[in-house]
């Protein structure tokens, strides 16, 4: 321990703790490679340290004397001067020194669970490095700034997303290396990319500072100040701290609140004295007055005090008893060794069976003073040891100055002062006071009334174990020696009518544990315990049920078994039922040795009250644990005017900075607020489980195999927000109940709050395909209450949006889903809503609130990170048609080559263009040829098929209608044989829609035909007359239709049974001459105006004489006569050999 201060009369010193480097070496082997030159070694760089440290704190403060403890297992020949090892006086190790570590190899490291400026747990050097001819003195230096001043490192972790090796700045985006010099930090190659770099590379050559940042350069020896300090870098020094430089924290520190502002020393080695745990004295103070009787709660005082003495405390143990009333103090037994069971039964008989009848409240200074004065002087007669003060009272009174005066002695002489309020707090203030002034354990059992000449048997049940716990924490020795509790359970009456009940449990005795152990049932009455039967069953079915009542004087009931197998054990116990008390079923086992890695666990609080941190530490061996299930159980009892409160939560281990700073370490943590349950005495009850066979750990390797293979890591880039985890395995089922833990809570405390719930841990992923980014973290402690909602802010700068955030933007496209402490957290920033932010460098930081009203007090701001997303590029641009460059970059020399000038302009071999050309010109041949003959085609007239004859025959179908017309006749059915009169009929006034078509074939006749819109049926009046069809044509979208498409079904039957017909002469058949065949479309030239088709237009009709019920004869001489049985069409009947065709047939 580093001295308060230069002109301090008492230095306290530096303890240093061994443990055994190589776990299975020969002990002798062990002693040779430690002795004697591993203590010189040790010596130098303590010597070193010491010095570099009166430098580096401004010559302010040096180590004035270092213990060294040797284990108890080592003789005292592994000491430089044998004759100068003498017993510790429970000192408690700053240094430890081990075997390599798996994860930090062999480099200097400290285990820091507090945050800013509270010290850390402890600091681990491996052997093999005070083996190495390096100088360690500056490494020291900075490993003891975290331990003693709770300062941090001020460097980047490879592959860390919250302390990175590099970050960017404002808008510059240029790389800067984490760290913290008074010169600039040079960013070697590979740095940013985290790849393995010396840190020493990285400093510049002229820097002084800072140690944090790289202790292994020569010319680093100082701290980063106030001027020196990087703010904005991402370093937990900033995390932590609240971006205040090292030096800042340093001076903060109780070691230089009175020390003078500079001294010089000429010789700053310090004194190193060797020593080792050998025994532990204790001094029970009791009050003896009335409040210490309530109903049973002396008589179970008794019987633990008994059972403490007789059958728990270990051999090498001295006690003492003292009795203290109102006025003074009486020594009931004076410190006496416990080497045989009468002198342990002689501690426990000396205790009155009855206390003292007056109500007033103790002179506990008096009992305190006797307690020293006991200590003291057997310290004198017999050596230094462990001494310990065990004060017993149910409180004292707020003024106390006499005992305050007391506390400084016991401080001065090394003595630690253990206090136990029971049976309740009576007074106005609790004993706890007392020992965190002498760095001692305080504990609170309360008695449970049953009724009212009655307690509970777990008044007594409770006592007993905070004996025991005491005695665990002052032991002066190896704590495989001590039993451990691996299993706990109590039994209640369940209510049920039956007279017994069969209760049915078991417990998992781990590898590395057994003899001695103990299966126990703890029962109230002794005379009769309301236990018919117990019976234990191992895991190879070995079944023990014999009882021993060798305890039961003491209420304990014992089942006799071996308890050495490896396994999960079961047992039964029939209890009656109706029983008002509990019963309590506790499994206690030892470690076989040292070396055996089982797992253990601790807690402990923070100093502050409002709110309270509680953590606990779950380690196997040396090992974090994970995974694991850390309950508490908070508890307040009831007073005249509040009820009592009571509450559950798990602790956490995730690393998110506030209150938790690393995960995977094995320490878990969590906030208290106080604020619900009121004023009052809080006990805190904690149970670490396997979490249902899912907790794991490292994997215990060979450690001597392990150092001897593994090359030599002085330098080890470990550890930023997580633990790194090598290979683990998974662990037995286990069970570890700790010892409680009280706190006094006042009104005073809870007016005054700090201010908490940093997300410290919170990432970014940025998206730029989607034009999002990705944040995420932890969910924070609300100081023991979940965050109710958050707000989310960005600002241009690093300053601005550390230094002000209130006037930062905020983003207001959502916000984040609350969740409950530890929860794993994310929320995605969409640009897209706002693509004013596209291409631009964004520093964006969240905090939370833990209520939703408009004035809640929000938390820290968190760690900040950057976030540029780019805006996606524009649409390309049309292709040109010209080339990009000039022509005359191309075509520059009349006297070149066209083909070597763009060959070497665009970079083509001549071989590569020449191909290329040719083809562009031969497609642009092809495409010329292609569109001369399209234009040459549309150019020529159309050609005409020629005709087989001279002459092509076209006939024009008429029907006879009116005689008028008779002039320019025109034979029916009968070929125009001449060319004008073909061209006659072309140019004629016709509808616009008919366009006479000239067929080529003799058996196709032209018709044309047209629906009128309305059709004017004229009754026959003659049969010489003639009727035709008319109208102003028929157009489908501006085309001409065809008979085909326009005539209906009767029409083009008639007309196909015309032209076809093989007969002539018809009209014989129909003896009644006034049948007429129904009208024949002819073709609109010769339309009628007083048709039944329209309009006759054609004055060249033939004759109406020549129509006499039968048309006239074809080229064939045949007649086509009409039938009126086909309505409208004609029978086609072959002649001679012929076929005969019917309508159906067509």
């Amino acid at each position: 321990m580093i001295t308060k201060a230069l002109n301090s009369a008492k230095k306290p010193n530096t303890q240093w703790a061994h443990k055994k480097p190589f776990q299975e070496q020969p002990q002798k082997d062990v002693h040779r490679i430690l002795t004697p030159f591993f203590h010189l070694l040790l010596q130098v760089a303590i010597k070193g340290a010491s010095r570099t440290l009166y430098s580096t704190l401004e010559n302010r403060a040096y180590w004035g004397s270092v213990t060294i403890l040797l284990p108890n297992n080592w003789p005292d020949t592994c000491a430089p001067n044998s004759n100068g090892v003498v017993s510790s006086q429970g000192e408690t190790p700053d240094f430890t020194i081990g075997p390599s570590h798996p994860v930090h190899g062999d480099s200097m490291w400290t285990q820091q669970s507090r945050g800013c400026g509270q010290s850390g747990d402890f600091v681990y050097i491996s052997h093999r490095a005070l083996l190495d001819p390096k100088d360690l003195s500056k490494t020291m230096v900075a490993e003891w700034a975290k331990y003693r001043y709770g300062v941090f490192d001020e460097m980047g972790y490879s592959r860390d997303p919250v302390y990175p090796m590099c970050y960017m700045g404002d808008q510059s985006g240029i790389d800067f290396t984490t760290g913290c010099s008074d010169r600039p930090i040079s960013v070697v190659d590979g740095v940013c990319e985290d790849r393995p770099v010396a840190k020493n590379k990285l400093v510049h050559p002229e820097a002084k500072a800072s140690i944090m940042f790289s202790s292994n350069s020569p010319n680093i020896n100082r701290f980063c100040n106030a001027t020196t300090h990087n703010r904005f870098a991402p370093t937990k020094q900033n995390a932590f701290c609240n971006r205040r430089s090292v030096m800042e924290v340093i001076k903060t520190h109780y070691d230089f609140t009175n020390a003078a502002l500079e001294i010089a020393v000429a010789n700053t080695t310090p004194v190193i004295m060797y020593k080792r745990d050998t025994l532990t004295r204790y001094v029970l103070v009791v009050e003896d007055t009335k409040d210490m009787l309530m109903r049973e709660s002396w008589s179970y005082l008794r019987l633990a005090i008994r059972k403490w003495a007789v059958h728990d405390l270990p051999g090498n143990t001295e006690v003492g008893l003292v009795a203290v009333n109102e006025t003074s103090s009486h020594k009931l037994h004076g410190l006496s060794p416990l080497h045989s069971s009468g002198a342990r039964d002689l501690v426990a008989s000396n205790i009155p069976y009855t206390p003292g009848d007056s109500r007033s409240p103790a002179c506990l200074a008096c009992g305190i003073r006797e307690a020293i004065q006991m200590l003291d002087e057997r310290t004198r007669t017999s050596g230094p040891g462990s001494s310990v003060i065990v004060l017993i009272a149910p409180g004292t009174r707020n003024y106390a100055p006499e005992i305050t005066k007391e506390i400084l002695r016991s401080v001065d002489l090394k003595i630690r002062i253990a206090t136990v309020t029971y049976p309740g707090m009576y007074r106005e203030r609790s004993l706890d006071w007392i020992a965190q002034k002498t760095n001692g354990a305080a504990f609170t059992v309360t008695e449970a009334r049953q009724n009212m000449a009655s307690s509970y048997i777990s008044t007594y049940f409770k006592l007993t174990n905070v004996l025991y716990s005491i005695t665990e924490m002052y032991y002066q020795g190896s704590r495989s020696d001590l039993p451990m509790e691996i299993h706990r359970r109590e039994l209640i009456d369940d209510g049920t009518s039956s007279t017994t009940a069969s209760v049915t449990g078991s417990f998992v005795l781990e590898e590395g544990l057994g003899e001695p152990a103990r299966f126990t049932i703890l029962t109230h009455d002794i005379e009769d315990p309301l236990i018919r039967g117990i019976t234990l069953t191992s895991p190879s079915q070995k079944v023990y049920s014999t009882r021993s009542d060798a305890m039961l004087s003491l209420r304990l009931m014992s089942i006799p078994a071996n308890i050495n197998e490896t396994g999960t054990w079961t047992y039964t116990i029939e209890r009656f039922q109706g029983s008002p008390q509990p019963h309590y079923v506790q499994v206690m086992a030892t470690p076989w040795s040292s070396r055996v890695p089982v797992v253990r666990a601790r807690a402990w609080t923070s100093a502050s009250i409002n709110p309270l941190i509680i953590y606990t530490e779950v380690k196997r061996g040396d090992y974090p644990v994970l995974g694991a299930r850390v309950e508490v159980t908070v508890t307040r009892p009831g007073s005249n005017n509040t009820a009592s409160h009571r509450e559950k939560f798990e602790l956490i281990d995730t690393g998110s900075g506030d209150p938790d700073l690393m995960r995977g370490d094995g320490i878990y943590s969590r906030y208290f607020s106080p604020e619900t349950g009121g004023p009052g005495v809080y006990t805190f009850e904690i149970t670490v489980t396997d979490n249902g066979n899912t907790a794991y750990s490292w994997q215990h390797d060979d450690v001597a195999t392990l150092a001897a293979e593994l090359p030599l890591r002085l330098e080890s880039n470990c550890c930023g927000s997580q633990m790194p985890t090598p290979s683990v395995e998974s662990l037995s089922p286990f069970q570890r109940i700790l010892p409680p833990i009280t706190k006094t809570i006042t009104s005073e405390s809870l007016a005054t709050s700090r201010n908490v719930g940093k997300v410290g841990d919170l990432r970014v992923e940025l998206l730029p395909a989607d034009l999002k980014a990705r944040l995420s973290w932890t969910s924070p402690d609300m100081g023991g209450n979940s965050v109710a909602r958050y707000e989310l802010k960005y600002a241009n700068t690093v300053g601005e949006i550390t230094d002000n955030f209130e006037s930062s933007q905020t983003w207001s496209h959502g916000t984040p889903f609350p969740l409950a402490p530890g929860s794993e957290t994310s929320f995605t920033l969409d640009l897209t809503r706002d693509p004013s932010l596209l291409d631009q460098t964004l520093f964006i930081a969240i905090r939370g609130f833990k209520d939703l009203s408009g004035d809640a007090v929000p938390g820290p701001v968190s760690n900040w990170v950057r976030v540029l997303i780019p805006a996606p590029p524009p649409p390309p641009p049309p292709p040109s048609t010209f080339p990009s460059a000039p022509y005359d970059t191309v075509y520059s020399s009349d006297h070149e080559s066209v083909i070597p000038k763009i060959a070497r302009e665009l970079d083509f071999s001549i071989e590569y263009l020449l191909p290329i050309v040719g083809g562009i010109l031969l497609v642009t041949l092809l495409i010329s040829l292609y569109c001369y003959f399209c234009v040459l085609r549309r150019r020529k007239p159309e050609k005409t098929k020629p005709m087989k004859n001279q002459e092509k025959h076209m006939n024009v179908s008429v029907v006879p209608s009116t005689p008028q017309n008779t002039a320019n006749p025109v034979t029916i059915s009968s070929p125009i044989m001449n060319q004008s009169l073909r061209n006659d009929l072309d140019s004629r006034t016709l509808p616009p829609q008919f366009e006479p078509q000239y067929i080529e074939d003799d058996k196709k006749r032209y018709s044309m035909a047209h629906y009128p819109e309305e059709r004017h049926h004229i009754p026959h009046q003659q049969n010489n007359g003639l009727s035709v069809i008319s109208g102003n044509g028929t157009l489908v979208r501006g085309r001409t239709l065809s008979p085909y498409q326009s005539w209906t079904a009767s029409q083009l039957l008639h007309e196909h049974e015309r032209r076809v017909s093989p007969y002539g002469q018809i009209g014989d058949e129909y003896p009644h001459h006034d049948q007429y065949p129904p009208p024949v479309p002819p073709l609109p030239a010769f339309n009628h105006p007083d048709s039944i088709y329209g309009t006759h237009q054609q004055s060249t009709v033939p004759p109406p004489s020549q129509y006499t019920n039968n048309y006239a004869r074809n080229n064939s001489g045949n007649l086509m006569l009409f039938n009126p049985s086909l309505q409208g069409s004609l029978s086609s009947v072959s002649s001679g050999d012929k076929k005969k065709r019917n309508v159906t047939m067509v």
